[in-house]
């Protein structure tokens, strides 16, 4: 016995339904499970990263501190004479009044040759030598003061150092310091809910509780996976300490002066996590328990009520495609099958109209598409032509703009020697005139004048090299690039007080067009120099960093300026499209860039955003 078309239909959609759920069922609990852990992932690198930044906030702010009040008592007049007359006991005096007014935990006065005069909370005693200390040994070497993060007894403590000086001669050392103990690290935790615990090598110097009523005696986690975790800081591993379940990663603790002096470790618990998990996959499941017992009975009426309708539509489509003759189509249903059963008679009248037609159409458009092929050449012809010309005049408008930066570069730079070359003319003339002037003074004067001279030369020779072009590939390192872009531009970038920072990770060299990739980082140290002056902000800093990623050669510029929008984030490379349009903008620069990196250069040009700018980044092989 035949088993009826509706029945089919009914059964059929039934076993759909529950596969698809089923299927449907199991995805949801699989990707419920990565979100979950995607979320605890996230979490954990969000609260880690404020720790750390929170972390090198605080030490950065002491190190500051602890540098402005080193130079005061540096630069005290009283001060130095005390330490001429030798006198320590005046000395002593002095910095024991600066530590009650500074706060500092530690002040120590040095001689020039690294012996101890005076100190006051050190562990160090008059007549020590700290002359190989690092710090001491910079500042006496360098002459300038420095910052820097030491290990002291059984804590970290971080000293700033300024030259103690009269008449250009040194008279001694001055180091004012910090300790980082425990209620430091409790003043970090209240704002970042992380356990936090300072380690040099493997022992904990200081710490915050952990869960505990006490700060931690050893390393709660295991040597070897800690040094793991040191190697890649977005690791996380699972602990258990105090009874409690954590989370823990690490970081390589640096000084200012980006020399490893220990570490940290962070810890976050995580208990709630698993109660979450189970209470979301609980209210899944009898989510999708009532979602198919609803869809169950939705789709049984709706497959019943219109199954014998659509039977009759199966039949009549199924004789029409075949070409034969049909019975029209009535249903009687008041709704969209009625209105579906007569659009499809009516469609089969027309269908049977443009049959007979079709034929004389079907002419109609060959000879069409044989007269478009013909002429297809001679259109494609015009098009190129047409969009080399536009590019020429591209070209030519983006390096009239360049050419106008230029000039106000070599104007920038040549401001300076120009006044000394001016200074030193009416020197000469008034001594000259005041009959106060020897061989000796003019010879000195006129070799001034002529390293004066020499400069502005060697300024016109970099700018004039600047856009020769390379017609064949040279051996390069981005190091070299930049060092010349840096030539051209860092007098300009000074002048607005924007920091520069050099990220070198790449020493590689590889071969390109150095000119070219010149013209291009210029361009965009150029564009982040705009837009940080544009926007007035506060510790503006460029940023270009060099790595190897894979087979590719890249150099990142970035900068603090806000980002690119996300409206316009595409458009920043079309020709002619720029924001700077109100203030002469050309929207050249950046399409030039691209159209040098990726035709000319064999590379690619992309644009993004981070937390605090747009980074352009040049890759290539």
């Amino acid at each position: 016995m035949k088993v009826p078309f509706y029945k089919k239909i009914v059964f059929k959609a039934m076993v759909l339904v529950t596969i698809v759920l089923a299927f449907g069922f199991f995805m949801s609990i699989e990707i419920m499970q990565k979100q979950l852990e995607e979320r605890m992932s996230q979490k954990l690198s969000q609260d880690f990263i404020s720790a750390q930044h929170t972390t090198e906030n605080f030490i950065t702010f002491m190190g500051q501190a602890s540098q402005m009040w080193a130079k005061e008592i540096a630069y005290d007049g009283n001060f130095h004479t005390k330490i001429k007359e030798k006198n320590y006991d005046e000395i002593s005096k002095i910095i024991s009044v600066d530590k009650r007014k500074i706060s500092a935990d530690t002040i120590i006065v040095l001689d020039k040759n690294g012996f101890v005069l005076a100190q006051k909370g050190s562990i160090y005693r008059a007549g020590d030598s700290l002359k190989y200390y690092d710090i001491v040994k910079e500042t006496l070497k360098t002459k300038n003061p420095i910052t820097k993060m030491a290990r002291e007894k059984e804590s970290f403590i971080i000293y700033s150092s300024s030259v103690i000086e009269e008449d250009n001669q040194m008279l001694g050392v001055l180091l004012v310091g910090y300790f980082v103990n425990d209620i430091f690290l409790e003043n970090i935790k209240a704002n970042t809910s992380l356990e936090i615990a300072f380690i040099g090598n493997s022992a904990v110097m200081s710490s915050t509780k952990w869960g505990g009523v006490e700060n931690l005696a050893i390393l709660p986690i295991n040597y070897l996976v800690y040094q793991n975790l040191l190697k890649d800081n977005k690791k996380f591993q699972e602990i258990k300490h105090n009874g409690k379940i954590y989370k823990v990663s690490a970081k390589k603790l640096r000084n200012i002066e980006s020399l490893t002096s220990g570490s940290i470790l962070f810890g976050y618990e995580f208990d709630w996590v698993k109660k979450q998990e189970a209470k979301i996959i609980q209210e899944h499941i009898k989510l999708l328990g009532i979602i198919y017992l609803i869809s169950t009975l939705i789709i049984s009426f709706f497959v019943l009520k219109y199954s014998k309708a659509l039977g009759k539509l199966n039949q009549a489509t199924l004789k029409l495609a075949n070409r034969k003759s049909y019975e029209k189509v009535n249903i009687d249903s008041n709704d969209e099958l009625e209105l579906l059963a007569n659009n499809f008679n009516l469609m089969a009248v027309e269908l049977n109209n443009l049959h007979n037609g079709m034929e004389a159409e079907i002419e109609d458009k060959t000879k069409e598409l044989n007269n478009l092929n013909a002429n297809l050449k001679i259109r494609v012809k015009d098009e190129v032509e047409k969009n080399r010309e536009k590019d020429k005049k591209m070209i030519y408008q983006s390096r009239l703009a360049q050419m106008g930066e230029m000039l106000s570069m070599i104007a920038h730079q040549w401001r300076q020697p120009l006044n000394a070359i001016s200074v030193t003319c009416v020197n000469l003339n008034i001594k000259a005139r005041l009959d106060n002037i020897n061989s000796e003074t003019v010879i000195k004067e006129a070799d001034n004048i002529s390293g004066f001279v020499q400069h502005l030369s060697a300024t016109i020779n970099d700018f004039r090299d600047f856009f020769k072009t390379n017609k064949k590939r040279q051996e390069i390192d981005y190091d070299q690039l930049v060092t010349a872009v840096l030539t051209i531009i860092q007098h300009s970038l000074m002048g607005k007080n924007i920091e520069l920072i050099k990220d070198f990770q790449l020493e590689e060299k590889f071969e390109s067009h150095p000119n070219e990739v010149k013209q291009v980082i210029l361009n965009l140290i150029k564009n982040s120099e705009d837009i940080l002056v544009e926007k007035k902000i506060k510790d503006a800093y460029i940023k270009v960093s060099t790595f190897k990623d894979g087979e590719s050669y890249i150099l990142e510029v970035s900068d603090n300026g806000g980002g690119v929008p996300e409206g316009i984030i595409e458009k920043v490379f079309d020709p002619y499209f720029s924001t700077k349009l109100k203030k002469d903008g050309t929207g050249l620069g950046l399409y030039m860039s691209k159209t040098i990196i990726e035709e000319h250069c064999g590379g690619k040009l992309t644009v993004s955003n981070n937390k605090d700018g747009a980074v352009f980044r040049i890759s290539l092989i």
